[in-house]
C-alpha cells in the first residue's frame, strides 16, 4: 500500500521473488484458510497458488498432490462473492491447471467438481468458473507441463463435454450476470472440443445469442462471440454442418432488419446510438460471408447469398475505420476464390456488379476529411487509406484494370461538382488502377491526365481550408502522375509537359517567414514532386536524350533541396545519363553530373554532413551506369573513377577517419565503382587495401570489413589480386579479432563490428576458402561462436550464423562417406575444419540452450532449428551427448525429465519440421518462465495487471 512508487516496486519484486520459493505453497495456503485479513493479502495467495502450480509443480513430491487439491477445492467456494470474484477466478486456474498437472492422479476431475460444487445452486458460480477454465488452460501454453498430459486431459475433458454442455442448458439463470457467466463457459467448451453438428443445430443458446444481438445489452457481445465461434467451426467442413449453417441463416433476417433500422435514420446518427451492435452485426456477416464462401461461389445468383454481400458492403461503406476495415480480408479471399479458378469466368461476369460497388465504396472511405489538415494525417488513417487502395487492387482482378479505370474515370466525372475533397479521393484510387491498366489511345485518362498540369500549377490560398485541400489534391495529383508514368512516355508532348511542370515545383521556394506548416506542406509536395521526377525520368529515358542539358542545370539549381529529395532527382536524372547512345554525349553528361560534386569537395572538407551527401549523389549516379567492358562508355566510367570517384572517397576517409556516416558511403561508392568495372577498378585494389588497413587500425569501423568482403567478391579468381586480399584479410581480422575479444563483455554495443567481421569470414570462406583455412584467426574466431551468439540484433546474428552454417555443412559434407558425385575440395576444407569445430561444439550447444533460456528474439528463435540440425549434420555421433548437456542448462520448471526426453529425440532425431517445433516449444516454455521471474506475466497485488 506504499505510495512511494519505489517502495512499491521494492516489494512487488520481492513478493515475485518469495512466490519462486518452497515455502510459499505452504504460505499461500495458511493465508487463504485466514478470514481475518485484506481482500488483498488473500488475492496474492490465490494469485501464488496459480503460478506455483503452473510454474513450480516439479517442487511437490507425489503423496502431496491429493492434499493439495482437496484444498484448493476447500478454499474457492468461500470466494464466490462479487467482491472476491478475482480471487475466486484465480483459484478457478489454479484447479484447472492443477487438474492437469496431476493427469493419472486426478482422472475425474470434471466428476468431482460436479459431485462437489453441482448439487447446490449457491454453489453453481464455483462450478461454471472451474468448468470455464478446465478447457482454457488446456489450450494455455503458460501451464508449464507435459504434453503427454495436455494430451491426456484434452481426451478427458471431450469425454466430459456432452455432460457439460447439458448441465448448461438445464441451468436456471436468476440473474444477467448468472446467464453471462454460463454463455461464457459454453463459449469455453464450444471452441475446445468437437460437438455434432446435429447438436449445435439444436441448441436453444444459439437463437438465444441471436435473440441478444438483435436487442442489444450486456449479452450481445458473448452472443456475437459464441455465433462466430459456431461459425468458424463450420467453416471446417460445410456439408457436415449443413444443419447448423441452416439454422444460422434463417436466424440472419432480424440482424438485417436491426441494421437497416438504424441506418433509416442517418449513418452519422446510427452510429452514435449504437456502434457496438453496429459491430456485432458487421462481424456475424463477415464471418457468415468467410464460411459460405464455396456457397458464395456457387450461388452469386441467390437471393439470400446476395443478401449477405450486399450487408457485408453496407458495413464496408461505413464512415467507421473499426467496422469499415472489418470485411477487407473476406473481400480480398473472395476475389482470390473467384480469380483461382479462371475456367469460370461466367463467374466472374457475375462477381462484377458487387465488385463495382465495393469499388465505389473503397474511393468513398478515402475520402479525408475537410475540417482537419491532411498534410497533419494520423498514421491510423493513412495505414487505413493504405488498405483500401490494396481493397481496390482486389477489384482488378474481378473487373480487369481497363474496367475499373474507366469505373472510377466515370465516378471522378460524375462527382466533380462535390469539390476537391472527392477530386482527391479518386485520385488517389487511380494512383493504384491507373499505374495496373493497359495503355489505350481512346481511353478518358488521358484527358484527366492533360488537366492535371493545370490543376497542379493552380494558385493556392493556404489561410483558408478549402486551400488547404487543394493543396493536398495538387500533391496527391503529382504522385498520380508518377504513377501514370507508363502512360505519359507514351505521349512525347505530356512527358515533356509533366517534367517541366513538376521541374518547376521542385524550384519553387516557400515565401520568406511563412509559417510553420506552410513549410510542411511545400516540403510534402516537393517530396511527392521529386518522387514523380525519378518515375517520370526513369519510365521516359530513352525519350528524354535531348533534355539532358536541361536536367542537368535542374539537378545543380535543385541541390539546395534536403537530400533525400535531390537523390530522387538524381536519380532520375541518372537514369536518362545512363541511356545515351552517343558516347561523347555519355561522356559529357556524366561529367556534368559528377565533376561539380568532384570538385567541389575541397570547399566542404570541414563539413561532414555536407561530404556524405555528395557520397549519396556519387553512389546514385554510378549505380545507374551499366556499360559493356571493353567499350568507350566503359572506359569513360573508369577514367572518372580513378579520377574522381576513388580520390574523393579516399580524401573522405582522410579527412574524417572517425565519422562512421562518411566512412561507411564512402565504402559504399567504392563498392558500386569495383561492381561497375571491376576490370577497370582492379588497378586501384591495392591501393584501396593499403588504405582499408590503417584506417581500419585507427577507427574500428565495420564498413572497411564489409569493403574487403565485396573485394573477395569482385577479385577472389584473379590470381594477381589473391596476394593482396590473403594481406588484406589476415591484417584485418586480427585488429578486429583483437577488438571483439576485448569487448566480449559488451558485443551488444558493437553489433555492426559483429556483423561485418562474420561477413566478411563468410564471404571469404565462400570465394577464397584457403584464405580462411590458412588464417592463425579461424579457430578464436571459431571460439569466439560462445560469446556472439547471445547478440541479438538482427544483422550482426544473421551474419555469425550464416558463417556458422557455412562452417558446419563443410564440415558435414567432409564425414559423409567418399561418393562419385562429391566435391572433393569441399570435402577436403571440411576435414580442415573438422577439428577446429570439434574443440567448439560442445560449447556451442551450452550456449544455444543458454541463449534460449534468457529468450532470444522471435527472429533467432525461427533460425536457431537450422542452426541445431547443421550441428547434428556435421556431428552425428557426438550431438547426443552435446544435446543432453545443452537440456541441463534449462531452467528446471521449462520441462520435466519425460518432457525433456521427448524434445530431445525430436532435435535428435527429428526432420527439420519436428525440429523446428521443438525449439519453438522450448524457446515459449523459457520465455514464459522469464517473464514469471521478472513478474510480467502476474497481476499485482492491487489486482491490476502488469
Amino acid at each position: 500500500n506504499a505510495s512511494d512508487p519505489a517502495t512499491k516496486k521494492q516489494a512487488d519484486d520481492w513478493l515475485t521473488k518469495f512466490q519462486q520459493t518452497p515455502a510459499a505453497w505452504q504460505v499461500a495456503d495458511s493465508i487463504l484458510s485466514r478470514t481475518d485479513l485484506p481482500i488483498q493479502f488473500r488475492f496474492f495467495a490465490a494469485q501464488t497458488m496459480r503460478t506455483k502450480v503452473q510454474f513450480d509443480f516439479y517442487e511437490l513430491p507425489a503423496d502431496s498432490y491429493g492434499s493439495l487439491r482437496d484444498s484448493l477445492l476447500n478454499h474457492i467456494d468461500r470466494f464466490r462473492s462479487p467482491e472476491l470474484q478475482p480471487i475466486h477466478t484465480m483459484l478457478a486456474i489454479a484447479v484447472a491447471d492443477l487438474a492437469i498437472q496431476m493427469d493419472a492422479a486426478w482422472p475425474n476431475a470434471v466428476q468431482q467438481v460436479f459431485e462437489r460444487f453441482g448439487q447446490n445452486p449457491d454453489s453453481y458460480a464455483t462450478l461454471l468458473e472451474i468448468l470455464r477454465m478446465l478447457p482454457e488452460e488446456n489450450m494455455n501454453y503458460k501451464l508449464m507441463t507435459d504434453s503427454h498430459k495436455r494430451s491426456s486431459s484434452r481426451e478427458r475433458l471431450q469425454q466430459a463435454a456432452a455432460q457439460v454442455v447439458q448441465f448448461l442448458l438445464t441451468l436456471q439463470c436468476p440473474s444477467m450476470h448468472a446467464k453471462k457467466k454460463v454463455m461464457e463457459c459454453f463459449l469455453s467448451w464450444l471452441k475446445f472440443t468437437n460437438l455434432q453438428a446435429g447438436d449445435i443445430a439444436q441448441n436453444p443458446l444459439l437463437p438465444e445469442c441471436f435473440k441478444n444481438v438483435t436487442e442489444g445489452g450486456e449479452l450481445s457481445e458473448i452472443g456475437t462471440d459464441i455465433i462466430i465461434e459456431v461459425l468458424r467451426m463450420s467453416s471446417l467442413d460445410l456439408k457436415f454442418f449443413q444443419p447448423v449453417i441452416q439454422v444460422i441463416l434463417s436466424m440472419l433476417p432480424p440482424l438485417r432488419a436491426k441494421l437497416e433500422r438504424l441506418l433509416s435514420q442517418g449513418v452519422e446518427l446510427a452510429l452514435d446510438s449504437d456502434q457496438d451492435g453496429i459491430l456485432q452485426i458487421c462481424r456475424i456477416y463477415v464471418e457468415v460471408g468467410e464460411c459460405l464462401i464455396p456457397l458464395v461461389m456457387e450461388q452469386i445468383r441467390n437471393e439470400e447469398v446476395l443478401m449477405i454481400l450486399r450487408v457485408i458492403l453496407q458495413c464496408t461503406d461505413l464512415p467507421s475505420q473499426e467496422i469499415s476495415s472489418i470485411p477487407f480480408e473476406f473481400w480480398h479471399r473472395l476475389g482470390n476464390e473467384v480469380c483461382r479458378h479462371p475456367e469460370t469466368d461466367s463467374k466472374i461476369d457475375q462477381f462484377q456488379g458487387i465488385y463495382m460497388e465495393l469499388l465505389s465504396v473503397a474511393i468513398r472511405r478515402c475520402t479525408v476529411n475537410p475540417a482537419e489538415d491532411p498534410f497533419q494525417m494520423d498514421d491510423d488513417l493513412a495505414s487505413y487509406r493504405q488498405r483500401l487502395l490494396n481493397l481496390a487492387e482486389d477489384c482488378l482482378g474481378i473487373l480487369t484494370p481497363n474496367s475499373a479505370l474507366e469505373h472510377v474515370l466515370k465516378s471522378l466525372q460524375d462527382g466533380q461538382r462535390q469539390g476537391v475533397v472527392v477530386q482527391e479521393a479518386h485520385f488517389f484510387c487511380l494512383a493504384t488502377v491507373g499505374a495496373k491498366a493497359e495503355v489505350r489511345a481512346e481511353s478518358v485518362l488521358w484527358q484527366l491526365i492533360q488537366s492535371l498540369p493545370p490543376l497542379i500549377n493552380e494558385a493556392v490560398d493556404d489561410a483558408k481550408p478549402e486551400g488547404v485541400m487543394l493543396h493536398f489534391t495538387k500533391k496527391t495529383a503529382i504522385e498520380l502522375l508518377g504513377q501514370l508514368s507508363k502512360w505519359i512516355k507514351t505521349r512525347p508532348e505530356f512527358l515533356r509537359s509533366a517534367l517541366e511542370m513538376i521541374s518547376s515545383l521542385l524550384m519553387h521556394q516557400a515565401a520568406l517567414g511563412s509559417p510553420n506548416q506552410i513549410l510542411e506542406r511545400v516540403k510534402q509536395v516537393q517530396q511527392s514532386a521529386s518522387m514523380a521526377f525519378r518515375e517520370i525520368c526513369a519510365s521516359g529515358k530513352q525519350q528524354l536524350g535531348d533534355l539532358v542539358p536541361h536536367l542537368i542545370q535542374l539537378y545543380v539549381q535543385t541541390m539546395a533541396l534536403p537530400i533525400r529529395m535531390h537523390l530522387f532527382i538524381v536519380d532520375g536524372i541518372g537514369s536518362v545519363a545512363a541511356q545515351l547512345k552517343q558516347d561523347d554525349a555519355f561522356r559529357s553528361a556524366l561529367e556534368q553530373l559528377v565533376m561539380p560534386l568532384v570538385n567541389g569537395i575541397q570547399s566542404e572538407r570541414d563539413k561532414p554532413q555536407v561530404l556524405s551527401e555528395i557520397l549519396d549523389r556519387l553512389t546514385t549516379i554510378i549505380r545507374q551506369l551499366q556499360v559493356q567492358a571493353g567499350s568507350v562508355k566503359a572506359i569513360n566510367v573508369g577514367t572518372l573513377i580513378s579520377n574522381g570517384f576513388w580520390p574523393v572517397a579516399r580524401q573522405c576517409l582522410e579527412w574524417h577517419p572517425s565519422d562512421s556516416k562518411v566512412v561507411e558511403k564512402s565504402c559504399r561508392l567504392l563498392k558500386h565503382s569495383m561492381r561497375c568495372v571491376p576490370d577497370l577498378f582492379k588497378p586501384l585494389v591495392p591501393a584501396v587495401a593499403q588504405t582499408l588497413v590503417p584506417a581500419f587500425q585507427t577507427h574500428q569501423h565495420s564498413s572497411y570489413l564489409y569493403s574487403a568482403e565485396i573485394l573477395a567478391n569482385t577479385y577472389a579468381g584473379d590470381p594477381e589480386i589473391v596476394p593482396v586480399l590473403t594481406s588484406l584479410f589476415h591484417q584485418l581480422s586480427t585488429h578486429a579479432l583483437q577488438c571483439l575479444v576485448n569487448k566480449r563483455d559488451h558485443l551488444e554495443t558493437i553489433s555492426e563490428l559483429v556483423e561485418d567481421f562474420y561477413g566478411m569470414f563468410d564471404r571469404y570462406l565462400r570465394y577464397t576458402p584457403m584464405i580462411v583455412l590458412e588464417a592463425p584467426t579461424l579457430q578464436p574466431t571459431l571460439q569466439l561462436w560462445l560469446e556472439v551468439i547471445f547478440v541479438q540484433q538482427k544483422d550482426a546474428i544473421e551474419a555469425v550464423i550464416a558463417f556458422m552454417e557455412a562452417v558446419l555443412a563443410l564440415v558435414a559434407e567432409g564425414s559423409k562417406p567418399a561418393r562419385g558425385f562429391s566435391d572433393e575440395k569441399r570435402v577436403r576444407y571440411g576435414q580442415l575444419l573438422r577439428p577446429h569445430c570439434l574443440q567448439v561444439g560442445p560449447g556451442l550447444v551450452l550456449a544455444i540452450f543458454k541463449l534460449m533460456a534468457g529468450v532470444p528474439t522471435r527472429y533467432v528463435q525461427d533460425i536457431l532449428p537450422s542452426v541445431i540440425e547443421v550441428i547434428r549434420a556435421a556431428f552425428p555421433q557426438e550431438f547426443p551427448l552435446w544435446l543432453e548437456a545443452g537440456l541441463r542448462q534449462l531452467p528446471p520448471q521449462v520441462a520435466s525429465p519425460a518432457e525433456q526426453q521427448k524434445l530431445g529425440e525430436q532435435l535428435i532425431r527429428g526432420d527439420d519440421g519436428l525440429v523446428y517445433e521443438a525449439v519453438q516449444d522450448l524457446c515459449y516454455r523459457c520465455e514464459q518462465v522469464t517473464l514469471r521471474n521478472r513478474g510480467s506475466t502476474e497481476t499485482t497485488t492491487d489486482g491490476g495487471r502488469r
